[in-house]
């Protein structure tokens, strides 16, 4: 249909400004009307790869031969990957930067699930799928890691807030002159924030394949938290550790309903 390919080709960039355009206005100024551009931009993209001979969207192929079923196919399967895509790009854009209003967990999982379960149906090999998934990897490792690094940083404050407050007690407000004690009593309390600014300097790699084992060194190697409160934590934290250390190896949740369901 489109066989001139300069035309073909500026109807393309322009339907990829209209989706771009459309995701900027969602998100600063209006949702319907961003919407609206985006769909526009998506029908373009559609337009733009049809053919008399043969029809290509997205990478998918379904050639014409003597009747129309197998295009058909092709397009159904389109429509179930367009809307779920589309569901999970307006959200995003309609929700990023709002504090307090991302996405839940378990509405994303059920989209992507429904996105890779209707690739895979049309042939669409796993590495594609894996490619396509990649954000989602990504902030579910960073949240995952964030769960425990929160749950040891409220661990280490809490024995940082005691040993602090004895030094104060100690001082009194009065003019140190034991500097010898006041040395003893502060060196636990560096210790301390050393241990919390190891852990939240891992966030500043972004490297979560290697966060969490991060994570686990200070926690089995700290001086601050006694033998008992390391064997404690490690308790209370077993299935999210068992948990994360599973969806790093596999990009895959072991037990969804424990993830999805655990405290933000």
């Amino acid at each position: 249909m489109l066989k001139i390919s300069w035309v073909k080709y500026t109807l393309l960039l322009l339907a990829l400004f209209l989706v771009f355009y459309g995701v900027y206005i969602t998100v600063n100024l209006e949702l319907s009307r961003g919407t609206v551009i985006i769909v526009a931009g998506f029908g373009l993209i559609i337009l733009t790869q049809f053919d008399w001979g043969e029809i290509k969207v997205l990478g998918l192929e379904a050639k014409l031969r003597n009747t129309i079923n197998d295009a058909e196919t092709v397009l159904e399967s389109l429509r179930n990957i367009a809307l779920p895509i589309s569901e999970i790009s307006i959200s995003l854009a309609a929700r990023t930067g709002r504090w307090g209003s991302s996405t839940p967990r378990n509405e994303l999982y059920s989209l992507v699930n429904s996105v890779s379960f209707e690739l895979k149906k049309i042939g669409v090999d796993e590495s594609n799928i894996d490619k396509i998934k990649k954000d989602w990897y990504y902030f579910t490792a960073f949240d995952m890691c964030n769960a425990l690094a929160k749950n040891a940083l409220e661990k280490l404050n809490n024995h940082r807030s005691i040993l602090n407050n004895n030094y104060n007690k100690w001082v009194g407000g009065r003019p140190v002159s034991d500097i010898e004690k006041q040395i003893e009593l502060l060196a636990p309390v560096k210790k301390a924030d050393l241990e919390i600014s190891k852990i939240h300097s891992i966030f500043e790699e972004k490297d979560f394949p290697k966060s969490y084992h991060n994570i686990q060194e200070i926690i089995d190697n700290s001086v601050t938290l006694t033998p008992n409160e390391k064997a404690q934590f490690w308790s209370e934290n077993q299935d999210l550790w068992n948990e994360l250390v599973y969806f790093m190896k596999n990009k895959k949740l072991c037990r969804p309903e424990f993830w999805l369901n655990y405290p933000s």
